[in-house]
């Protein structure tokens, strides 16, 4: 069989960070089926698979604009999937193609659309968001089989679409081998690589509404104005919404917080396990994840771990982090306080993080959706099996 793999969005983190580590695990697994994978041509050399059954075809042509690429992947990669005599298309970034025939399987990774109004949003991302909305909508209907990241997500579809339970696979994320307890050159690297100095708070999550940022500002606002709390807060990532990153700045100012909070921008994925490694704690406010692979990824490291109190974070976690009311800043202030002051309690949640991060692994993935794309062969010989089984009624 042959299969399209599309990967058009892969740019950074999310379906990037998938693919990168999904496809040397499914290439170990299969030798046999083609493997056609799409992707945006500045990161060809990214996926490290070698093997002949496995080619990449670069989207030179493709358009950057998220209008346009979804134009160009409906009406055009159609035709050259056609073209190409494609058995089935997996895509990594919640659409399907709806106007093939072709068998398709999706990966949805992003839930945000259908709760976009209830939490802040510019208002320039609003006809993305509600773009995103019907398209995830229609590909749900249109796919054979729907890839959920966790379980939480698959009882979320199953409850808002009525779907079956069987047309949904679960596979949570996996975690990368660099992802681990940090060494003793740890610090040395953090140093030069990103310029900070252990120890910070570590906050990883989406610079966007639903990211929660602006109650984490309150709380560690509040702790630095009691005196409680000297230790700076630490934000990787790029802005989405920057509207509301300007209100968590402006209440920074207005609390004369600025200096102790480092927005580092964009910090390419092998420099993540430094930051996680060298934080005293990890707090993650966000209010809705599909997943939350940066908490799969702490856990690795042996980060203490500090997120708001819902699924999926406590279907990951479990035991080895401690919860709070994430739109609350106050108790969010009153569990960071808690954490910072007690080591004992650290040193027990890294001990319970690093028997947790077992759990996950990119092979599990892997071997899922090999299921699921084996499941589309044809029976072997199955016109001979039937003529065999007709001359053997007619001789009895």
């Amino acid at each position: 069989m042959k299969i399209a793999i599309l990967g058009f969005t892969a740019t950074s983190y999310g379906s990037h960070t998938y693919l990168k580590n999904f496809l040397p695990q499914l290439a170990e697994l299969d030798h046999s089926n083609l493997y056609e994978v799409f992707l945006p041509a500045e990161h060809a050399h990214d996926l490290e698979v070698r093997q002949p059954n496995f080619q990449t075809r670069l989207g030179r042509i493709v358009p950057r604009s998220g209008w346009l690429r979804v134009f160009w992947e409906q009406f055009i990669l159609p035709w050259i999937l056609w073209w190409n005599r494609t058995d089935a298309v997996y895509t990594t970034h919640n659409m399907a193609i709806l106007l093939s025939p072709i068998p398709s399987f999706t990966l949805i990774q992003n839930v945000e659309p259908f709760f976009a109004g209830k939490f802040p949003n510019a208002f320039w991302l609003r006809p993305r968001l509600w773009l995103l909305r019907v398209m995830t909508t229609l590909s749900l209907r249109k796919s054979r089989k729907i890839l959920a990241i966790s379980e939480w997500e698959r009882d979320f579809l199953v409850e808002r679409f009525h779907l079956p339970h069987n047309k949904i696979v679960v596979s949570y994320p996996g975690v990368a081998e660099q992802f681990r307890p940090p060494g003793q050159e740890s610090a040395t690297l953090l140093r030069e690589r990103l310029g900070l100095e252990p120890p910070y708070i570590l906050c990883a999550t989406r610079l966007a509404g639903y990211g929660n940022l602006l109650n984490l500002a309150k709380a560690y606002a509040s702790l630095v104005k009691q005196g409680k709390v000297a230790m700076p807060l630490v934000v990787p990532g790029e802005v989405w919404d920057s509207h509301y990153i300007n209100r968590v700045k402006k209440l920074l100012a207005l609390e004369g917080c600025t200096r102790l909070v480092r927005f580092l921008g964009y910090v390419p994925h092998e420099h993540m396990p430094l930051l996680f490694g060298n934080a005293r704690c990890l707090v993650f406010p966000s209010l809705l994840e599909a997943c939350g692979t940066v908490l799969i990824e702490a856990l690795a490291c042996g980060t203490p771990i500090l997120c708001s109190q819902l699924r999926p974070m406590t279907d990951i976690c479990g035991d080895a982090a401690v919860y709070f009311d994430g739109e609350d800043p106050g108790d969010i202030a009153d569990k960071i306080l808690e954490v910072l002051r007690d080591q004992s309690l650290r040193e027990a949640l890294t001990r319970r993080s690093m028997a947790g991060a077992g759990q996950f692994s990119w092979r599990q993935g892997a071997e899922k959706m090999h299921q699921v794309f084996e499941q589309l062969r044809p029976l072997p010989d199955a016109k001979n099996c039937g003529a065999a089984a007709t001359d053997q009624e007619r001789r009895t």
